[in-house]
């Protein structure tokens, strides 16, 4: 239904709410795999779109749970998982505050980071203040 929705009318990929949500943010943030990956094929540019917040579709996904979806953005742009929302945050700091212990988020170099490690790094810390 979403492949027939923009070829019908394409700009459906790219209209967003008042907050600056697009339909790119609600599908990563709730794990929508096959709408996200039809957006991003129809209008790939979308993918560096920023909310009001300055938070992309990668920081929706390192808020939800589903690690395929958080994968299939990194991908499209590796520059994703360096971008800082407005309160400086990048994707990585938001699933590590979230505990999401399966998402592992790529860098431009390609490096893995495991955010079970920065989540656990902070858990430390709390115990010893």
């Amino acid at each position: 239904m979403v492949n027939y929705l923009l070829e019908e009318q394409s700009s459906l990929a790219t209209i967003a709410k008042s907050n600056g949500k697009t339909a790119l943010h609600s599908s990563a943030r709730n794990g929508h795999l096959q709408v996200l990956k039809a957006l991003l094929s129809k209008e790939p540019g979308i993918a560096t779109r920023m909310d009001n917040k300055g938070q992309t579709a990668l920081h929706m996904a390192a808020k939800g749970q589903n690690l395929e979806v958080v994968e299939e953005l990194s991908n499209a742009n590796p520059s994703l998982v360096n971008m800082v929302d407005n309160k400086g945050n990048t994707p990585l700091h938001i699933a590590s505050r979230k505990g999401r212990a399966e998402l592992s988020l790529r860098d431009e170099n390609l490096y893995s980071f495991h955010v079970y490690i920065c989540h656990y790094v902070f858990l430390a810390l709390e115990q010893l203040t």
